[in-house]
């Protein structure tokens, strides 16, 4: 009995072991976590309506932390609207079914602000961007946008400044 129980542990342990992942997944470029954070961003400008105005001239990019003490390059990209005049709430219901329906986990809240106005709001963060959040009040909508960290060199992605 003991030698079978051995050999059922030993077999287990094998198949275990043998099933195990010995390398890494490719790692993400800053132009797939460029390109991804866009296709995202503009996804939820088509859900959400309105004429939107980027408050960069561009994804913006920046140093981000990669495994083992390198630096890869994420980039934000920020989105302003006039507001959802007539429901601002279902416009942000509206953006959190969208993202569901990519996969994404998400987070609401509604909140009063001081001017008693109130903040509809949806966040996400998963394998498509780092953190995303789209706002919306009867004056402005708002998408905050950062991109998962890629790998490259910041330096590559910043215009010559003369």
């Amino acid at each position: 009995m003991r030698t079978r129980t051995a050999a059922l542990v030993v077999t287990v342990l094998l198949a275990v072991t043998g099933c195990t992942r010995t390398t890494e997944a490719p790692l993400l470029t800053a132009e797939d976590a460029s390109d991804q954070m866009q296709a995202l961003v503009r996804d939820t400008m088509d859900v959400a309506g309105g004429e939107w105005t980027s408050t960069s001239d561009g994804p913006s990019p920046d140093e981000c932390p990669r495994p083992r003490g390198f630096t890869g390059v994420s980039f934000s990209w920020d989105q302003i609207s006039e507001g959802a005049v007539d429901n601002p709430k279902a416009v942000m219901e509206r953006v959190d079914h969208a993202w569901r329906d990519k996969g994404l986990p998400t987070w609401t809240q509604n909140v009063e602000r001081a001017d008693g106005e109130i903040l509809h709001r949806v966040r996400s963060q998963d394998h498509i961007v780092s953190t995303i959040e789209f706002s919306a009040t009867t004056s402005r909508m708002i998408i905050t946008v950062e991109s998962m960290c890629g790998s490259g060199n910041v330096d590559d992605y910043y215009n010559d400044i003369e």
